[in-house]
């Protein structure tokens, strides 16, 4: 049986205004590496080029605001 390769997905920060402007954050996008799809935090694989993701860390947004995955 052929093992399965998993790669970590790529994670983009942006900021939210969010509704009225008092609820403002920085959020963490996440994207396909293969295809640059955007997906969903936990999903398991792409669902247009069908690469598996590996969710063993996740990403953090620090206060500089860098993205670091632990």
């Amino acid at each position: 049986m052929a093992e399965i390769t998993k790669v970590r997905p790529i994670a983009e920060k942006r900021y939210s205004c969010g509704n009225d402007g008092r609820d403002s954050h920085w959020i963490v996008d996440y994207y396909c590496p293969k295809c640059k799809k955007p997906i969903n935090k936990g999903d398991i694989a792409c669902d247009k080029c069908g690469t598996f993701f590996d969710w063993s860390k996740t990403a953090h947004i620090r206060m500089n605001p860098e993205i670091v995955w632990e």
